[in-house]
């Protein structure tokens, strides 16, 4: 699980969800959409047939008994897509299926799919019970795939489960519901669009182009709307919950310690290694005093670098003229700019018009004007042009760092306050540390090595270099984003404690410490080259 920071819990459950789905195998969504994709796709042929008049009630009866079925196979899909996610979570392994663990489920599912149905429209015009009603029907689709579990244990653990932190619960389900929203909004306005853009740029005129604003107020685009949204949302949707059942279940059986102690015993001889080097390698001599070594993290924190994580100072009741100047000119520019967002508008507006003629004078849905105009070829000319710019400007921004890295090391300070790892590339910072170990400057040598370690992780993304950052940062960050590490994390903070004993402590450096943090570091790149939880 996610060690606590300083921030809401909910963010920091989303957050988590998001790094469990990136780490599962893609057949695990299979599973999901394997169950919802049918249902999708059958309740938008229902809404074709519920609309048809020729539709007869024989027929529509046994449309409403295959939608049944296929809401009891998307019910039972996710509860195979929900356990895959926790077994992930805990380290299990699987269990073998069987006819009475698949019939069990299935009871579980249609009786539940059922009340559902039911339980969830009631509850939304209450509201009060509403967050933990849906908390309860989806950790039910997590314990239901539990095979020493009975049907009414099931209940009773998903009661139990939906009932963990409210507050936590009401928040989640909040920030999922502006998600789908969102979702949802971005998905209709690309669809929405695509039909005019393929004729803009193919002059292929079709159906869906002809038919105008008609094809977007057609009840069926919303339901194609919807249904891709879903399919897209649910699956984090239930990995959310995944993760909110799995935190609230540890907190009572202890289910993340017994996890943890089974990446641990995977990675036995790694741990072995590390405890014998720890063992062996002889302990540093501090040679300044505690004192000494405060004074100087002191002194280094009041560097200009760190002044942003002061607030900014409190304005002055009476400003002087010129402050109350500066208002007023930043007051006119805020103006000015809303006049240019107001223009923007009445652009777009335009552009708009001309996109979607109107069609006074034809039939509803007749087809637009074949040809474009020279205004509307101008402005995607324009489009084109400041699109082939930017891909320019970037190209140019990606080549920078190679030109810089060609540069000569020797223009680098090393003993520079402001000197961030991405001055340099890594190859760069080990060719530098090379240059100061054979000059017998090891403290020199040590800061290389530790900018060229830190210039690795943001090249991996494990890291973003920032000049506000401390040590720390950087230490807690990659906490973070490498929970599956463990040796990784104990590496890293090796390093950190060594480079910081000698460049803020001043400690003595000898070549054989620079020896042991060159190791460091490359055991530290062979254990996030490996995957989570195996033993590099």
């Amino acid at each position: 699980m996610a060690e606590p920071l300083a921030r809401s819990a909910a963010i920091r459950l989303l957050e988590d969800a998001v790094g469990l789905l990136r780490q599962v195998r893609f057949s695990v969504f299979l599973t999901h959409w394997l169950g919802s994709v049918p249902l999708a796709l059958a309740l938008l042929v229902g809404w074709t047939s519920v609309t048809n008049t020729r539709t007869t009630d024989a027929f529509w009866a046994g449309e409403s008994l295959i939608l049944a079925l296929l809401l009891l196979w998307m019910n039972c899909c996710r509860t195979v897509y929900a356990g895959s996610l926790r077994r992930h979570l805990s380290g299990a392994a699987g269990v073998p299926w069987s006819a009475r663990r698949a019939f069990r489920m299935a009871a579980i599912q249609s009786f539940y799919g059922a009340t559902k149905l039911v339980v969830l429209p009631f509850c939304l015009l209450i509201l009060f019970p509403w967050a933990k009603v849906v908390a309860f029907y989806r950790t039910l689709a997590v314990v239901a795939d539990r095979a020493d579990l009975s049907p009414r244990e099931v209940t009773t653990q998903a009661r139990r489960l939906a009932g963990y932190q409210p507050a936590q619960n009401w928040a989640v389900l909040a920030l999922l519901l502006l998600l789908q929203v969102l979702v949802t909004l971005n998905l209709a306005m690309a669809l929405a669009l695509l039909p005019q853009i393929v004729r803009i740029l193919t002059g292929y005129e079709s159906a869906y182009s002809r038919s105008g604003m008609y094809f977007v107020s057609n009840p069926m685009f919303v339901l194609l709307v919807l249904a891709v949204s879903w399919l897209v949302f649910d699956p984090f949707a239930q990995a959310v919950y995944c993760l909110r059942s799995f935190e609230a279940e540890s907190m009572e059986t202890g289910e993340d310690l017994r996890c943890g102690l089974r990446r641990i015993r995977a990675t036995a001889g790694v741990v072995a290694a590390l405890v014998l080097l720890m063992t062996v390698a002889p302990r540093a001599r501090a040679d300044v005093s505690p004192a000494q070594l405060q004074k100087s993290v002191e002194q280094a924190m009041q560097a200009p670098e760190y002044d942003w994580r002061f607030p900014p100072a409190p304005a002055a009741a009476n400003a002087p003229a010129i402050v109350r100047f500066v208002d007023r000119l930043i007051t006119a520019m805020r103006r000015v700019a809303e006049g240019i967002g107001q223009v923007v508008g009445r652009l777009l507006r335009w552009l708009f018009d001309r996109l979607f003629p109107k069609t006074s004078g034809n039939p509803k849905g007749g087809p637009p004007g074949a040809g474009l105009d020279w205004t509307v070829a101008a402005l995607l000319a324009l489009v084109v042009c400041a699109g082939a710019l930017f891909a320019w400007q970037r190209q140019r921004r990606r080549s920078r760092p190679t030109m810089e890295a060609a540069a000569p090391v020797s223009a680098v300070r090393i003993d520079a306050p402001d000197l961030t790892a991405d001055a340099l590339p890594e190859d760069r910072w080990l060719e530098l540390a090379d240059r100061f170990t054979a000059e017998q400057n090891f403290r020199f040598a040590l800061r290389a090595l530790y900018l060229g370690s830190l210039a690795w992780l943001g090249r991996r993304e494990m890291l973003s270099i920032h000049p506000g950052k401390t040590n720390r940062d950087y230490q807690i960050e990659l906490n973070r984003r490498a929970r599956g590490f463990p040796a990784a994390r104990g590496l890293f903070a090796g390093n950190i404690n060594a480079f910081e004993r000698a460049w803020y402590g001043q400690h003595a450096v000898s070549a054989e410490e620079t020896t042991q943090f060159r190791e460091r570091a490359d055991h530290l790149k062979a254990a996030l080259a490996s995957p989570p939880g195996v033993a590099s």
